[in-house]
Order: C-alpha cells, then structure tokens, then sequence
C-alpha cells in the first residue's frame, strides 16, 4: 500500500466504534472536532489488519502466552529504530504502560515513600503515585520565555536528599514535547546514582522525535543503573491503544521478577490474542508507515503554528521536539482557566485541559493532539481561536 499524503488526509470515519475521542460520554457532541485524546485519526498501516483478521479467522480464542516471536519483535524494532540492543530475557508483557507505572511504584517503593514527577507531565504519573499511597514530590520543569521546558536538577536533588528513592521520567515528554538530550539524561542519571535512587523511564512516545533532535533511549547511557525501568509500547507509534499490549525492560532480574509476580497477582501479565497478533506485525512490518507518518506530522506542525501564529498571536506553543502533541500557553488572553473548556466545547473543539498535568503546571494551557487530518487539525484550531478571542 502507498502511505502518501493522501492517504493520511483521507482519516478514517471512527463513527459507531465506540471512540473515546469521538464519542465520550460528557464530553463529544454532534459535530464537534475532537483534538484531544492521543490516539490518531489515520488508518493502521495493512500488515496490522492482515494479521487481525488472520487469526480471527481461527475460530477458536482460548488462553494464550507470550513466546520468543514477541520478544524478537519487539526487540528487533528497537535496535533497527534506536540501535538500543536488548536482552529479550528482561522484557515483562503487560497490557498498558500506565499498568507498568503503577507496577514499578507498588514494587519499587513502600507506602509513604516520595517519588519524584515533573508537572506538567501525563495525568496517570501524578495519580499512579497518590493512588498507590505514595507521596508525589513535584519537581516542576522550567519554562522560558519561548515555552521550551528544561528540568529543575536542584529541586530533584533537594528531594533526593530529602530521601526520595524513584523517579518517574517522562522521555520523551508528553506534553511538553521535550526530546531530552544525552546530556540532560546524563546529568538527571548521575545525580539519581549519587543517592542510589531508582528511575523509571515512560518511552512510549520514543518513535516521534523530529528532525534535528534525535531520541535518546535511557538503556543506551553508560550511567543507566541495572535497575532502570523502561516502558514502551507499539500502542502510541501505530495507533493500536485499543488492543492493549506493553512492554517493561529491565535488565536486573530481580526486578523483573518482582514486577511479573505483581502484574500477575493483579491479572494484567499481557495483552489478548489480538494484541500480540497486531503488535508482532506492527514491529515488524509496518517501518514504511511509520515514516510516512513522521513526514506527515511535520507537515501539520508546521501549518499548527502558523494558523495559531496568525490566529492567536499571543499564545505560545512550546517548541514541538517530539510526541504528536503541542503544548499550548494561552494565559495572556486573561481567560480564566476554568473557563478555557466550556468555552471550547460551546465552539466545538476538544482539546485536554492542561490541568490534567497538573493543577497549577497546567493552568492556562491546552494541549493539542495533531495526530489528525490536517483539515480537522486546522477546523478545530480556528475554533479554538473563536473560543478564547470570543468567549
């Protein structure tokens, strides 16, 4: 098949599927644009239908297990994208990365414990801490004048001497669209090892970093610790969250252990059936599309900024190193942020409210998902624009 620009314009009617994004309880209507939730408006690449349809075709859908073909493709996507060699006996299936986070806390701290996040970062790691009755240690990300975020080294460290003992990263960071450099991720893990404390890494966006940055994988650096945690996913890069199939890495068997025995104690060990068909052909097979996609995405980043440039100069959008996500600063408009949502919904866009990645990191913001059409991208933008200019 020709994954070409027409193919991506085209999208694909998701009316009837049950679509979170299109069809959400409270908040879709009738004829909205739904820029939020990150999955992609596009057809999955055909290899990834082929193998569905394949083994539903063998009418029988019993117990199923993870085998050597799993491990070899996920594995062998990583060293052909990210030259990251890995060891398929650290590999731990699951069925989503928020399943991995909140496996990693459980396990890898007690009760009480402080772990460390940086807001604004995805709801799920502020709530995978709270909810697991640890203690979020926020080490907000700094911002300058032109939206690009770096991390805060000092307030990481005061926690760490504070007694923190794991930190969630978010690599690369949704949705702020940092790449993180080697030299950042150095800097984060030499001075994690200096207090002997733990780090999970959240991968999963790692397949949509642009031109010139490049993605820095945690396993790659010499400093990484064996008891580094990484999560990824061929959920985000292929558009296939639906089927539900992950994978953590960890090279110290103890930890892997550990984590396998607490997913299988919660029944989440891995995905279904359909999950592992689609995901073997989509690490296999489906590089083609993928780098179609890429083109694509750049093309509407950059009709993204010139429309809101043009539309709303004053926001600022943070520069768009990675993910399919802007992150979008509209507070010298003076719009209460209350008001940002229902004022979106009244003009008919969604989009995420930033507060979801933390209450006051968020406040101001609106995060748009690009993963679309760039019709829809550009309808939902100019209502967006009405949304705040008008009320």
């Amino acid at each position: 098949m020709k994954y070409d620009r027409t193919f991506f314009d085209a999208g694909i009617n998701r009316a009837g599927t049950n679509s979170t994004k299109w069809s959400a309880s409270g908040v879709m209507r009738e004829g909205m644009v739904p820029l939020w939730v990150a999955d992609m408006d596009f057809e999955c690449a055909q290899p990834i239908r082929d193998a569905l349809r394949h083994r539903a075709e063998h009418a029988c859908y019993g117990y199923t297990f993870t085998n050597q073909e799993d491990r070899d493709a996920f594995t062998g996507f990583w060293q052909r994208r990210h030259k990251l060699t890995l060891n398929g006996s650290s590999l731990v299936m699951l069925p989503t990365v928020v399943a991995g986070l909140r496996a990693c806390v459980n396990t890898m701290t007690h009760p009480g414990d402080g772990v460390i996040v940086q807001t604004p970062v995805y709801g799920p790691f502020i709530a995978a801490v709270r909810e697991s009755g640890r203690v979020v240690l926020d080490a907000t990300l700094r911002c300058d004048a032109q939206g690009r975020y770096t991390m805060d080294y000092e307030a990481i460290e005061q926690f760490l001497r504070q007694g923190a003992r794991l930190m969630i990263l978010c690599n690369p960071h949704n949705p702020v669209g940092r790449a993180w450099s080697q030299e950042e991720l150095r800097a984060l893990v030499s001075l994690l090892n200096r207090y002997k404390a733990r780090l999970v890494s959240d991968e999963i966006h790692a397949d949509f970093v642009y031109s010139p940055r490049e993605f820095v994988p945690l396993l790659s650096l010499p400093e990484a610790r064996e008891d580094t945690v990484m999560l990824a996913a061929a959920s985000k890069t292929f558009n296939i969250a639906g089927l539900q199939q992950a994978t953590a890495v960890c090279r110290d068997q103890d930890v892997s252990t550990m984590l396998a025995r607490y997913l299988e104690r919660a029944g989440a060990q891995t995905g279904n059936i359909f999950a592992l068909a689609g995901t073997r052909a989509a690490y296999n097979e489906c590089d083609d599309w993928l780098d179609a996609l890429l083109l694509y995405l750049t093309d509407n980043q950059a009709a993204l900024t010139n429309l809101l440039g043009e539309l709303l100069p004053q926001a600022v959008i943070s520069p768009m190193e990675a993910t399919y996500l802007a992150w979008v600063n509209v507070r010298a408009y003076d719009t209460p942020h209350r008001e940002i949502g229902p004022r979106c919904k009244k003009h008919g866009v969604a989009l995420t409210d930033g507060q979801f990645f933390g209450m006051t990191a968020g406040e101001g913001f609106m995060r748009i998902n690009y993963g679309c059409p760039q019709t829809q991208l550009l309808e939902g933008v100019q209502r967006f624009a009405r949304a705040i200019k008008e009320g």
